[in-house]
Protein backbone atom coordinates (compact mmCIF):
# COMPACT_ATOMS: atom_id res chain seq x y z
CA UNK A 1 0.00 0.00 0.00
CA UNK A 2 1.27 3.67 -1.01
CA UNK A 3 1.06 6.51 1.56
CA UNK A 4 -2.41 7.72 1.93
CA UNK A 5 -3.42 10.86 -0.82
CA UNK A 6 -3.94 14.49 0.90
CA UNK A 7 -7.03 15.24 1.65
CA UNK A 8 -9.06 18.00 -0.05
CA UNK A 9 -11.95 19.28 1.66
CA UNK A 10 -14.88 20.81 0.07
CA UNK A 11 -17.94 23.68 0.02
CA UNK A 12 -21.78 22.46 0.57
CA UNK A 13 -21.64 23.77 -2.86
CA UNK A 14 -19.06 21.44 -3.84
CA UNK A 15 -20.44 18.54 -2.31
CA UNK A 16 -23.70 19.39 -3.90
CA UNK A 17 -22.19 19.27 -6.95
CA UNK A 18 -20.18 16.29 -6.68
CA UNK A 19 -22.96 14.08 -5.44
CA UNK A 20 -25.65 15.42 -8.42
CA UNK A 21 -22.87 13.67 -10.81
CA UNK A 22 -20.77 16.08 -11.71
CA UNK A 23 -16.85 15.15 -11.51
CA UNK A 24 -15.77 18.53 -11.10
CA UNK A 25 -15.17 21.40 -8.38
CA UNK A 26 -13.84 24.96 -8.59
CA UNK A 27 -11.48 26.41 -6.78
CA UNK A 28 -13.66 28.87 -5.12
CA UNK A 29 -15.29 25.97 -3.42
CA UNK A 30 -12.60 24.48 -1.85
CA UNK A 31 -12.59 24.58 1.56
CA UNK A 32 -9.32 23.01 3.28
CA UNK A 33 -6.25 22.36 1.51
CA UNK A 34 -2.86 20.98 2.63
CA UNK A 35 -0.17 23.34 1.87
CA UNK A 36 2.44 22.94 -1.05
CA UNK A 37 0.23 20.40 -3.49
CA UNK A 38 1.70 20.35 -7.10
CA UNK A 39 -0.18 20.97 -9.97
CA UNK A 40 -1.54 17.27 -10.53
CA UNK A 41 -1.42 15.85 -7.14
CA UNK A 42 -4.15 12.96 -6.78
CA UNK A 43 -6.03 14.02 -3.57
CA UNK A 44 -9.42 12.50 -1.14
CA UNK A 45 -11.93 14.85 -1.68
CA UNK A 46 -14.06 15.27 1.54
CA UNK A 47 -17.14 16.76 2.65
CA UNK A 48 -18.02 19.57 5.08
CA UNK A 49 -18.48 16.63 7.63
CA UNK A 50 -14.99 14.96 6.38
CA UNK A 51 -17.26 11.88 4.63
CA UNK A 52 -15.20 10.61 1.71
CA UNK A 53 -16.75 11.42 -1.85
CA UNK A 54 -14.19 10.20 -4.25
CA UNK A 55 -10.66 10.36 -5.37
CA UNK A 56 -9.51 13.68 -7.54
CA UNK A 57 -6.77 14.79 -9.44
CA UNK A 58 -6.04 18.64 -7.96
CA UNK A 59 -4.57 21.66 -9.71
CA UNK A 60 -4.39 24.90 -7.68
CA UNK A 61 -3.16 27.27 -10.68
CA UNK A 62 -6.76 26.48 -12.54
CA UNK A 63 -9.61 27.20 -12.18
CA UNK A 64 -11.36 23.90 -12.05
CA UNK A 65 -9.53 22.45 -9.20
CA UNK A 66 -10.88 19.27 -8.94
CA UNK A 67 -11.61 16.56 -11.33
CA UNK A 68 -12.79 13.38 -9.70
CA UNK A 69 -11.45 10.20 -11.23
CA UNK A 70 -13.36 7.85 -8.81
CA UNK A 71 -15.99 7.87 -6.68
CA UNK A 72 -14.04 5.26 -4.97
CA UNK A 73 -10.32 5.19 -3.38
CA UNK A 74 -7.99 4.83 -6.47
CA UNK A 75 -4.26 5.18 -6.77
CA UNK A 76 -2.38 6.98 -9.54
CA UNK A 77 -0.94 3.95 -11.33
CA UNK A 78 -0.76 2.16 -14.15
CA UNK A 79 -3.41 -0.59 -12.85
CA UNK A 80 -6.04 2.06 -12.53
CA UNK A 81 -4.86 3.34 -16.14
CA UNK A 82 -5.34 -0.13 -17.49
CA UNK A 83 -8.66 -0.25 -15.54
CA UNK A 84 -10.05 3.13 -17.23
CA UNK A 85 -9.19 1.65 -20.46
CA UNK A 86 -10.24 -1.46 -20.50
CA UNK A 87 -13.97 -0.10 -19.38
CA UNK A 88 -13.70 2.20 -22.07
CA UNK A 89 -13.15 -0.25 -24.77
CA UNK A 90 -15.85 -2.16 -23.56
CA UNK A 91 -18.39 0.76 -23.78
CA UNK A 92 -17.63 1.10 -27.04
CA UNK A 93 -18.12 -2.60 -27.39
CA UNK A 94 -21.48 -2.71 -25.51
CA UNK A 95 -21.91 0.18 -28.87
CA UNK A 96 -21.25 -1.99 -31.22
CA UNK A 97 -17.93 0.04 -32.26
CA UNK A 98 -15.44 -2.03 -31.54
CA UNK A 99 -14.71 -3.06 -34.95
CA UNK A 100 -14.63 0.90 -36.02
CA UNK A 101 -11.07 1.47 -37.94
CA UNK A 102 -11.17 4.80 -36.56
CA UNK A 103 -13.05 5.83 -33.86
CA UNK A 104 -12.53 7.49 -29.80
CA UNK A 105 -11.17 5.33 -27.35
CA UNK A 106 -11.16 7.31 -24.61
CA UNK A 107 -13.23 10.60 -23.76
CA UNK A 108 -11.80 12.15 -20.93
CA UNK A 109 -14.61 12.90 -18.53
CA UNK A 110 -16.87 10.52 -20.99
CA UNK A 111 -14.60 7.88 -19.68
CA UNK A 112 -13.52 8.89 -16.01
CA UNK A 113 -10.15 9.56 -17.17
CA UNK A 114 -10.62 13.75 -17.25
CA UNK A 115 -7.85 14.86 -19.31
CA UNK A 116 -6.94 11.93 -21.33
CA UNK A 117 -8.26 11.79 -25.02
CA UNK A 118 -6.80 8.76 -27.04
CA UNK A 119 -8.20 8.00 -31.07
CA UNK A 120 -7.56 4.84 -33.06
CA UNK A 121 -6.68 5.39 -36.96
CA UNK A 122 -6.52 1.60 -37.71
CA UNK A 123 -2.78 0.75 -36.17
CA UNK A 124 -2.23 4.47 -34.72
CA UNK A 125 -3.29 5.71 -31.46
CA UNK A 126 -3.32 9.49 -31.48
CA UNK A 127 -3.10 11.17 -27.77
CA UNK A 128 -3.62 14.08 -26.23
CA UNK A 129 -3.08 14.49 -22.50
CA UNK A 130 -4.62 17.43 -21.28
CA UNK A 131 -4.39 18.30 -17.90
CA UNK A 132 -1.59 17.79 -14.66
CA UNK A 133 -3.19 15.08 -13.23
CA UNK A 134 -2.79 13.03 -16.42
CA UNK A 135 0.23 14.40 -17.41
CA UNK A 136 2.08 12.72 -14.47
CA UNK A 137 1.06 9.68 -15.45
CA UNK A 138 2.38 9.96 -18.86
CA UNK A 139 4.81 6.94 -19.05
CA UNK A 140 2.13 4.64 -17.41
CA UNK A 141 -0.23 6.22 -20.16
CA UNK A 142 2.00 5.03 -22.92
CA UNK A 143 2.73 1.71 -20.95
CA UNK A 144 -0.88 0.61 -20.40
CA UNK A 145 -2.50 1.91 -24.14
CA UNK A 146 0.57 -0.09 -25.73
CA UNK A 147 0.04 -3.26 -23.78
CA UNK A 148 -4.04 -2.67 -24.41
CA UNK A 149 -4.03 -2.28 -28.15
CA UNK A 150 -0.23 -3.07 -29.55
CA UNK A 151 -0.51 -0.15 -31.73
CA UNK A 152 2.66 0.47 -34.82
CA UNK A 153 2.39 3.73 -33.57
CA UNK A 154 1.47 5.93 -30.38
CA UNK A 155 1.59 9.86 -30.87
CA UNK A 156 0.80 12.96 -28.94
CA UNK A 157 -1.42 15.86 -30.55
CA UNK A 158 -1.26 17.43 -26.63
CA UNK A 159 -1.14 21.29 -27.75
CA UNK A 160 -4.21 23.99 -27.52
CA UNK A 161 -5.88 25.81 -24.51
CA UNK A 162 -6.72 22.83 -22.01
CA UNK A 163 -2.75 22.57 -21.81
CA UNK A 164 -2.09 26.26 -21.73
CA UNK A 165 -5.12 26.53 -18.84
CA UNK A 166 -3.88 23.73 -16.92
CA UNK A 167 -0.01 25.77 -17.00
CA UNK A 168 1.66 22.64 -18.99
CA UNK A 169 3.24 23.42 -22.39
CA UNK A 170 2.15 21.88 -25.27
CA UNK A 171 3.99 18.69 -26.50
CA UNK A 172 3.67 16.80 -29.79
CA UNK A 173 5.37 14.01 -31.08
CA UNK A 174 5.91 10.28 -31.28
CA UNK A 175 5.37 8.65 -28.02
CA UNK A 176 6.15 4.87 -29.40
CA UNK A 177 6.21 2.51 -31.63
CA UNK A 178 7.83 3.71 -35.47
CA UNK A 179 6.55 4.28 -39.26
CA UNK A 180 4.83 7.53 -40.80
CA UNK A 181 2.23 9.19 -38.79
CA UNK A 182 -0.44 8.98 -41.86
CA UNK A 183 -2.96 5.84 -42.24
CA UNK A 184 -5.92 5.59 -44.37
CA UNK A 185 -8.98 4.85 -43.12
CA UNK A 186 -12.36 3.41 -43.81
CA UNK A 187 -15.25 4.67 -42.38
CA UNK A 188 -18.57 3.40 -43.76
CA UNK A 189 -17.52 2.61 -46.90
CA UNK A 190 -15.51 6.17 -47.42
CA UNK A 191 -11.81 6.20 -47.67
CA UNK A 192 -9.77 8.78 -45.62
CA UNK A 193 -6.27 9.89 -45.41
CA UNK A 194 -5.37 10.83 -41.47
CA UNK A 195 -2.35 12.47 -40.59
CA UNK A 196 -2.02 12.30 -37.05
CA UNK A 197 1.21 14.52 -37.07
CA UNK A 198 -0.73 17.52 -39.30
CA UNK A 199 -4.04 16.87 -39.87
CA UNK A 200 -6.21 19.01 -37.39
CA UNK A 201 -6.71 18.03 -33.68
CA UNK A 202 -5.90 14.59 -32.83
CA UNK A 203 -5.71 14.37 -36.99
CA UNK A 204 -9.31 14.00 -37.72
CA UNK A 205 -13.43 14.66 -36.11
CA UNK A 206 -14.50 11.52 -35.10
CA UNK A 207 -17.97 12.98 -33.49
CA UNK A 208 -19.35 14.24 -36.71
CA UNK A 209 -19.74 10.59 -37.52
CA UNK A 210 -23.34 9.81 -37.38
CA UNK A 211 -24.30 13.26 -38.47
CA UNK A 212 -22.37 12.36 -42.02
CA UNK A 213 -24.83 9.54 -42.36
CA UNK A 214 -27.99 11.51 -41.77
CA UNK A 215 -26.36 13.51 -44.96
CA UNK A 216 -25.35 11.10 -47.00
CA UNK A 217 -29.23 9.78 -46.92
CA UNK A 218 -30.30 13.25 -48.38
CA UNK A 219 -27.46 14.05 -50.57
CA UNK A 220 -29.11 12.54 -53.66
CA UNK A 221 -28.91 14.51 -56.99
CA UNK A 222 -27.96 17.20 -54.84
CA UNK A 223 -25.75 20.56 -55.18
CA UNK A 224 -23.42 20.54 -52.26
CA UNK A 225 -21.69 23.37 -50.03
CA UNK A 226 -19.48 22.20 -47.31
CA UNK A 227 -18.38 24.75 -45.37
CA UNK A 228 -15.12 24.53 -42.82
CA UNK A 229 -14.72 21.52 -44.85
CA UNK A 230 -11.37 20.42 -42.96
CA UNK A 231 -10.16 16.95 -44.32
CA UNK A 232 -13.58 16.69 -46.58
CA UNK A 233 -15.65 14.08 -44.56
CA UNK A 234 -18.76 15.97 -45.15
CA UNK A 235 -18.67 16.67 -48.68
CA UNK A 236 -17.29 12.36 -49.27
CA UNK A 237 -20.07 11.38 -47.61
CA UNK A 238 -22.41 13.10 -49.43
CA UNK A 239 -20.98 12.37 -52.98
CA UNK A 240 -21.00 8.51 -51.37
CA UNK A 241 -24.89 9.39 -51.26
CA UNK A 242 -25.14 10.34 -54.51
CA UNK A 243 -24.66 14.35 -54.74
CA UNK A 244 -24.11 15.59 -57.95
CA UNK A 245 -21.05 18.29 -57.17
CA UNK A 246 -19.43 19.73 -54.44
CA UNK A 247 -17.42 22.68 -53.25
CA UNK A 248 -15.80 22.50 -50.32
CA UNK A 249 -14.59 25.53 -48.36
CA UNK A 250 -11.88 26.38 -45.72
CA UNK A 251 -9.85 28.85 -44.22
CA UNK A 252 -6.39 26.17 -44.25
CA UNK A 253 -4.96 25.67 -47.31
CA UNK A 254 -3.68 21.99 -46.23
CA UNK A 255 -7.18 21.57 -45.06
CA UNK A 256 -8.50 21.93 -48.35
CA UNK A 257 -5.66 20.18 -49.79
CA UNK A 258 -6.71 17.23 -47.45
CA UNK A 259 -10.21 17.48 -47.99
CA UNK A 260 -9.47 17.01 -52.41
CA UNK A 261 -6.98 14.19 -51.93
CA UNK A 262 -9.80 12.40 -49.72
CA UNK A 263 -12.45 13.29 -52.50
CA UNK A 264 -10.05 11.86 -55.03
CA UNK A 265 -9.07 9.08 -52.58
CA UNK A 266 -12.69 7.91 -53.28
CA UNK A 267 -12.92 8.29 -57.30
CA UNK A 268 -14.95 11.62 -56.27
CA UNK A 269 -12.52 14.39 -58.19
CA UNK A 270 -14.13 15.00 -60.82
CA UNK A 271 -17.42 16.31 -58.61
CA UNK A 272 -15.64 17.55 -56.28
CA UNK A 273 -13.94 21.95 -56.13
CA UNK A 274 -11.89 22.91 -53.20
CA UNK A 275 -11.44 26.46 -52.23
CA UNK A 276 -9.53 28.56 -49.61
CA UNK A 277 -10.69 31.16 -47.92
CA UNK A 278 -12.62 33.16 -44.94
CA UNK A 279 -16.16 30.98 -45.31
CA UNK A 280 -18.19 34.00 -44.35
CA UNK A 281 -16.49 36.40 -47.05
CA UNK A 282 -17.21 33.40 -49.11
CA UNK A 283 -20.31 32.64 -48.93
CA UNK A 284 -21.28 36.56 -49.30
CA UNK A 285 -19.51 36.48 -52.44
CA UNK A 286 -21.90 33.24 -53.56
CA UNK A 287 -24.48 34.99 -52.69
CA UNK A 288 -23.93 37.91 -54.43
CA UNK A 289 -22.48 36.23 -57.38
CA UNK A 290 -26.28 34.43 -57.43
CA UNK A 291 -25.03 30.72 -57.28
CA UNK A 292 -26.99 28.64 -54.94
CA UNK A 293 -26.93 24.92 -53.60
CA UNK A 294 -29.60 22.39 -53.16
CA UNK A 295 -27.65 21.47 -49.07
CA UNK A 296 -25.52 23.98 -47.54
CA UNK A 297 -23.43 22.21 -44.88
CA UNK A 298 -21.88 24.05 -41.92
CA UNK A 299 -19.24 22.68 -39.36
CA UNK A 300 -17.59 25.69 -37.80
CA UNK A 301 -15.12 25.32 -35.20
CA UNK A 302 -16.51 26.51 -31.36
CA UNK A 303 -16.92 30.59 -31.57
CA UNK A 304 -16.47 30.74 -28.16
CA UNK A 305 -13.28 29.44 -25.62
CA UNK A 306 -14.72 31.19 -22.53
CA UNK A 307 -17.76 32.38 -20.92
CA UNK A 308 -16.69 36.42 -22.62
CA UNK A 309 -17.48 35.06 -25.57
CA UNK A 310 -20.38 33.53 -25.54
CA UNK A 311 -22.20 36.57 -26.57
CA UNK A 312 -19.81 36.62 -30.25
CA UNK A 313 -20.07 33.28 -30.57
CA UNK A 314 -23.87 33.38 -30.67
CA UNK A 315 -23.53 36.34 -33.25
CA UNK A 316 -21.61 34.21 -35.34
CA UNK A 317 -23.77 31.57 -35.38
CA UNK A 318 -26.93 33.89 -36.61
CA UNK A 319 -24.55 35.42 -39.32
CA UNK A 320 -23.20 32.13 -40.67
CA UNK A 321 -26.49 30.31 -40.72
CA UNK A 322 -28.22 33.64 -41.97
CA UNK A 323 -25.70 33.40 -44.98
CA UNK A 324 -26.29 29.59 -45.47
CA UNK A 325 -29.90 29.66 -45.78
CA UNK A 326 -29.40 32.73 -48.36
CA UNK A 327 -27.66 30.80 -50.65
CA UNK A 328 -30.71 27.61 -50.78
CA UNK A 329 -32.62 26.81 -53.67
CA UNK A 330 -36.15 27.03 -53.47
CA UNK A 331 -36.39 24.10 -50.80
CA UNK A 332 -33.23 23.95 -50.19
CA UNK A 333 -31.34 22.30 -47.28
CA UNK A 334 -29.06 23.23 -44.14
CA UNK A 335 -27.16 20.78 -41.93
CA UNK A 336 -25.69 22.47 -39.76
CA UNK A 337 -24.10 22.06 -36.57
CA UNK A 338 -22.25 23.79 -33.17
CA UNK A 339 -19.49 22.42 -31.10
CA UNK A 340 -19.11 25.45 -28.90
CA UNK A 341 -19.50 23.95 -25.54
CA UNK A 342 -20.65 27.06 -23.64
CA UNK A 343 -23.84 27.59 -25.84
CA UNK A 344 -26.63 25.09 -25.13
CA UNK A 345 -28.92 23.91 -27.37
CA UNK A 346 -31.76 26.21 -26.49
CA UNK A 347 -29.38 29.40 -26.91
CA UNK A 348 -28.26 27.42 -30.40
CA UNK A 349 -31.91 26.91 -31.71
CA UNK A 350 -32.88 30.68 -31.00
CA UNK A 351 -29.56 31.84 -32.81
CA UNK A 352 -31.20 29.48 -35.98
CA UNK A 353 -34.38 31.24 -35.11
CA UNK A 354 -33.18 34.79 -35.86
CA UNK A 355 -30.76 33.42 -38.67
CA UNK A 356 -34.24 32.02 -41.03
CA UNK A 357 -35.86 34.72 -39.54
CA UNK A 358 -33.23 37.33 -41.08
CA UNK A 359 -33.15 35.23 -44.30
CA UNK A 360 -36.94 35.68 -44.62
CA UNK A 361 -37.26 31.57 -45.07
CA UNK A 362 -39.82 29.45 -42.95
CA UNK A 363 -38.34 26.42 -42.09
CA UNK A 364 -38.61 22.83 -41.01
CA UNK A 365 -36.68 20.80 -39.15
CA UNK A 366 -35.69 17.31 -40.89
CA UNK A 367 -33.38 16.11 -37.76
CA UNK A 368 -30.98 16.59 -34.86
CA UNK A 369 -28.29 14.84 -34.15
CA UNK A 370 -25.09 15.12 -31.93
CA UNK A 371 -21.79 13.54 -31.01
CA UNK A 372 -21.12 9.60 -32.00
CA UNK A 373 -21.57 7.58 -29.23
CA UNK A 374 -18.19 6.88 -28.84
CA UNK A 375 -17.88 10.42 -27.19
CA UNK A 376 -20.15 9.18 -24.26
CA UNK A 377 -22.12 11.28 -22.12
CA UNK A 378 -22.60 11.73 -18.65
CA UNK A 379 -25.68 12.29 -17.21
CA UNK A 380 -24.99 14.48 -14.55
CA UNK A 381 -22.41 16.11 -16.34
CA UNK A 382 -23.94 18.49 -19.46
CA UNK A 383 -20.52 19.56 -20.79
CA UNK A 384 -19.51 16.15 -21.68
CA UNK A 385 -22.50 16.22 -24.66
CA UNK A 386 -20.97 19.41 -26.61
CA UNK A 387 -22.19 18.84 -29.90
CA UNK A 388 -25.35 20.03 -32.18
CA UNK A 389 -26.67 19.44 -34.95
CA UNK A 390 -29.93 19.85 -37.22
CA UNK A 391 -31.43 19.31 -40.67
CA UNK A 392 -33.32 22.03 -41.95
CA UNK A 393 -35.51 22.47 -45.16
CA UNK A 394 -36.34 26.12 -45.99
CA UNK A 395 -39.39 26.36 -47.46
CA UNK A 396 -39.86 26.35 -51.01
CA UNK A 397 -41.39 29.17 -52.73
Amino acid sequence: MGDPLPAVRVSRRGEERLRSGHLWVFGDDLREVPPGLPPGQWVSVTSRSGEFLGTATCNLSSRLALRLVSRSAAAPSKAFLAEGIRRALLRRDEAGLGGLEALRLVYSEGDFLPGLVVDRFGAVLSVQIQTAGMEILRQEIVSALDEALSPRLLYERSEGGPRRLEGLPERKGVLAGSGPPQETVTLDGCRFLVDVEGGPKTGFFLDQRENRKIVRGLAGGRSVLDGFCSTGAFGVYALAGGASSVLAVDISGEAVAAASGNAARNGFGSRWEGREGNLFSVLRELAESGRRFDLVILDPPSFAKSREGREGALRGYRDINRLGFSLLTPGGILATSSCTQLIDVAKWNEALRDAATDARVDVHVLARGGQSPDHPVLLGMPETEYLKFAVLRARGT
